[in-house]
């Protein structure tokens, strides 16, 4: 299985889903006596991490991903 990017999975709202800080998904905002606080991305980077590690690759994968650039030459 080829790792998902942290931004494909942020924009499928997918990474929500391995967010412990808004008990996966459930939570994008929490209230305050000044009002609400949304996450806004906040804590992705712990939710990508979370990811990284269930689906048993590394960071160093999706750097490879990222890096690669495919060109298609014509004839």
């Amino acid at each position: 299985m080829i790792p998902q990017t942290m931004e494909q999975l942020q924009d499928s709202e997918e990474l929500c889903g391995y967010c412990a800080d808004t008990d996966y998904g459930e939570h994008a905002s929490y209230g305050t006596p000044n009002g609400q606080v949304f996450c806004e991305g906040a804590y992705c980077e712990s939710a990508y991490e979370r990811y990284l590690e269930e689906i048993g690759a590394t960071d160093t994968i999706i750097k490879i991903k990222i890096r690669t650039k495919v060109t298609i030459v014509e004839d």
